[in-house]
């Protein structure tokens, strides 16, 4: 039986290119997952390792109602992101029914890949496969405020925040700081 429900869409941009995340993927999933200095970033919670049954569970629920892609280099996976209907109560909350909110969220890995420009392209593909396939009303997104990187690639994306929430479960965030992209200011910028 299969962990992650997979798909078949590929997309492209330069050198990067974002494949269906699949069960072959795994034995990355592990190792990246084994990084503490890669979760400090993209976790929330403080998190120093996911072990095997973790990994399955963040990605193979999140494979239900989303396209997870591993993301590749010049060949080279390097991360991985997904587009995903929002799943959080509060957050939906903040939007119409009839509004199709999804939520992007994604991981560059491989540290030797950070600082380059790859994470501001990678947004920039899921924001157009969001927008140009999917015809998604709303991209949300939810970040600590203590990842102030992250905050900046998605603004070069034309998100804006929208809200920040208090948390109390990481030592590192005071804050989850919630940004949003409506299709109408994607097409009109």
């Amino acid at each position: 039986m299969s962990i992650l429900k997979s798909h078949n869409i590929t997309l492209t941009r330069g050198a990067i290119t974002l494949r269906p995340l699949c069960d072959d993927h795994l034995p990355l999933l592990y190792q990246w997952n084994r990084d503490p200095e890669v979760l400090y970033w993209c976790e929330g919670a403080d998190v120093q390792e996911n072990d095997a049954e973790t990994v399955h569970d963040i990605y193979g629920r999140t494979s239900q109602s989303a396209f997870c892609f591993l993301v590749e280099f010049d060949g080279k996976p390097i991360g991985e992101c997904w587009l995903q209907h929002m799943n959080i109560p509060e957050v939906k909350a903040m939007y119409a029914d009839d509004i199709d909110v999804r939520r992007i969220d994604m991981a560059i890995f491989e540290k030797d890949h950070w600082n380059r420009g790859i994470g501001t392209q990678l947004i920039g593909m899921l924001v157009s496969f969001a927008f140009g396939d999917e015809h998604a009303d709303v991209l949300h997104v939810m970040v600590g405020n203590y990842n102030e990187r992250s905050i900046r690639t998605f603004n070069k994306n034309g998100f804006v925040e929208v809200a920040r929430m208090p948390t109390n479960f990481a030592a590192k965030q005071s804050e989850e700081i919630h940004l949003a992209l409506t299709r109408q200011n994607h097409f009109n910028a």
